[in-house]
């Protein structure tokens, strides 16, 4: 179990001294990517034109993009690959919605929502096997929306954008584009995006997907700047994962060449994932910590230590305790549930994995442990290192929104739909199962 099937899977898709050219699942995914990036990027000012056409539900026109993804993923990882994976992680789709619909609601719009939600993720694992900032035209674009993220924030510092207080509604949910609440009385701005997290995520992950493909002073560059918007933003958990990351690549860079290797960052991958499980010692260990009396700073992270992290648990408890099995289905806890009966049992829980164990319940296990032996296994570096801030970022966020976190996740653990069970494939078969990529001369 556990070996990358093929030569090329083993290459993460890169070709030396070629252009790769992609046609089916991964142009689907890409394309899919490319939407999920530009909208939310530009969110506000896309929900702000779309209200002046009087055309808002065109914002959904993106996630068409997302939805042609799924359909290709499904066809070439599950039906021609019959990659194991792709097959399990397939069928939790209609499982967990039948869930979501037994236990929280029936209404089509919060099941729909629900399933709008996780499809970035399948979009992101289109991308199997493929290093896509590679690509010079898409390294362009992840480039160009990294500093508009970058601009748009501190602009939205100086400044009231037209869009300001807007107020869109979706099947009677109302959300304002607007500067809402404050940190330590300092104001979050959203910059183009229109919230301060995703405006922060947007440029983190833009720029930690080129960071290998440009020269180590830009990338280091960048990392600052993007550290910085983070900053006025008041996104710290993007700011930690960004101070870091620059450090991480710094130090690669010009101090310690041993972090370069290949080795280094599977371990550096691998090791994350004991984020998974701190949540576990940090609420048995909560009585006899404050961080609160250690820095007020730390409220926050204090409240989801003695809450956000245990509310899960504790309202499946008490509603559907069988669902601490099984899960409460897709998107029962966090945003799509706003259209459910659930909408005023709705409370932050701030981290993808207990976010994900309490919709999946023990049918997450499986998937965790392909995660953690697809970083053990991985070779593009790029990859492994954003499994690493993801994981991070994660550890205080749930990471389900935007939509192009999830796409990265995808893309970042795509790697698991290239693990075979059993021995490896190699000759033309390894080239059989890569007929979607072409390289050009």
């Amino acid at each position: 179990m556990g070996i990358y099937s093929g030569e090329l899977s083993a290459l993460g898709g890169t070709w030396q001294g070629t252009r790769m050219r992609l046609r089916g699942a991964p142009l689907f995914g890409l394309v899919a990517g490319v939407g999920y990036l530009t909208r939310d990027a530009f969110a506000a000012i896309w929900r702000w034109l779309f209200d002046l056409a009087d055309i808002p539900f065109a914002w959904f026109a993106f996630d068409l993009l997302g939805f042609a993804a799924l359909g290709a993923f499904g066809w070439t990882f599950a039906v021609k690959r019959t990659s194991p994976f792709a097959l399990y992680t397939l069928a939790l789709l209609p499982i967990s919605v039948v869930v979501a619909a037994l236990t929280v609601d029936s209404d089509p719009a919060f099941l729909g929502a629900a399933v709008k939600m996780i499809v970035p993720l399948y979009a992101g694992w289109c991308l199997a096997g493929v290093d896509l900032p590679a690509m010079l035209r898409v390294r362009r674009v992840l480039f160009v929306i990294c500093l508009a993220s970058i601009f748009g924030i501190a602009l939205d510092a100086l400044m009231d954008f037209p869009w300001s207080g807007l107020s869109v509604d979706q099947f009677g949910v109302s959300k304002t584009v607007d500067k809402v609440w404050s940190i330590d009385s300092v104001t979050r701005v959203g910059g183009f995006a229109g919230e301060s997290t995703a405006a922060a995520a947007v440029a983190l992950f833009a720029w930690l997907m080129i960071h290998r493909k440009v020269a180590p002073a830009l990338s280091v560059i960048l990392g600052i700047c993007v550290a910085a918007a983070c900053y006025v933003a008041t996104s710290r958990t993007a700011l930690g994962v960004a101070v870091l990351a620059t450090g991480w690549i710094a130090a690669e860079a010009w101090l310690l060449a041993g972090l370069r290797s290949k080795s280094a960052h599977r371990f550096l991958a691998t090791c994350s994932f004991a984020l998974v499980f701190l949540p576990l010692v940090l609420v048995a260990s909560a009585s006899a910590l404050s961080f609160a009396e250690m820095s007020t700073s730390l409220t926050s992270f204090e409240q989801r230590i003695e809450a956000s992290w245990q509310y899960p648990f504790a309202l499946l408890a008490q509603r559907s305790p069988v669902s601490l099995a099984t899960g409460c289905g897709l998107g029962c806890l966090n945003f799509p549930a706003r259209y459910s009966e659930w909408a005023s049992l709705l409370q932050p829980v701030d981290n993808f994995y207990i976010l994900s164990f309490a919709m999946f319940g023990l049918f997450f296990v499986p998937v965790l442990a392909v995660l953690v032996l697809t970083a053990a296994k991985g070779d593009d570096r790029t990859k492994l290192l954003l499994i690493a801030t993801i994981n991070l970022y994660t550890f205080f966020l749930e990471g389900f929104s935007p939509s192009f976190t999830l796409f990265t996740i995808g893309y970042a653990t795509s790697g698991m739909h290239l693990l075979q069970l059993g021995r490896s494939v190699s000759g033309k078969r390894a080239q059989g199962r890569f007929e979607d990529f072409q390289t050009a001369a």
